[in-house]
């Protein structure tokens, strides 16, 4: 199996924060957090309680690559927005792109949603072309949308069903993605 996911404890704050403050990952977040290890440890305790957000550690041979995480759950229209950020060393950043296989299978098979929602800002070019080749539709972009670093970023936005995704090649077999996740 080449990824397992399990759910970040509060032991896990410091790497999280260290991985969320790097500029090359801020800098294509949405927010901006602080640089303060109680508010993160506040946070990670925080995610428990919610149904509205559920999230993982990415794992490869067992070593913390990633973080990804399923925000603005919606139980009855059955959509939610997964985010994901990677820490791989520049040759190895190819990995990044088959974790998107056991993100949406967790998604749609596991959380039973109907529509992935990914929101994606224009600077993150990379990410982009990876969600066109992925055959993921531009539902449209939100213009200066985003207020960071001093100005105003536009927001990309994709959508993909469960139908959509249903009709893709896979890359791994379902069982092998959705049992890389704890029950």
């Amino acid at each position: 199996m080449p990824f397992t996911f399990r759910r970040p404890t509060l032991a896990d704050a410091e790497m999280l924060l260290d991985w969320r403050t790097r500029p090359e990952i801020t800098r294509f977040m949405l927010t901006d957090i602080e640089n303060d290890i109680e508010q993160q440890r506040r946070w990670l305790a925080t995610c428990e309680t919610r149904r509205d957000y559920e999230h993982f550690i990415v794992l490869r041979a067992e070593l913390p690559i990633g973080y990804v995480s399923y925000a603005q759950i919606d139980r009855v229209s059955r959509h939610c927005v997964p985010g994901t950020y990677m820490v791989l060393e520049p040759a190895e950043r190819h990995l990044a792109s088959y974790t998107n296989t056991f993100i949406l299978d967790y998604c749609f098979y596991r959380m039973d949603m109907n529509k992935a929602i990914f929101t994606i800002m224009a600077e993150n070019e990379r990410f982009i072309r990876a969600k066109h080749m992925a055959g993921v539709r531009l539902v449209g972009i939100l213009k200066d949308h985003v207020w960071k670093y001093g100005q105003f970023h536009d927001l990309h936005m994709f959508e993909q069903t469960r139908g959509e995704w249903e009709a893709t090649k896979r890359i791994f077999r379902r069982e092998h993605t959705l049992a890389a996740f704890p029950s």
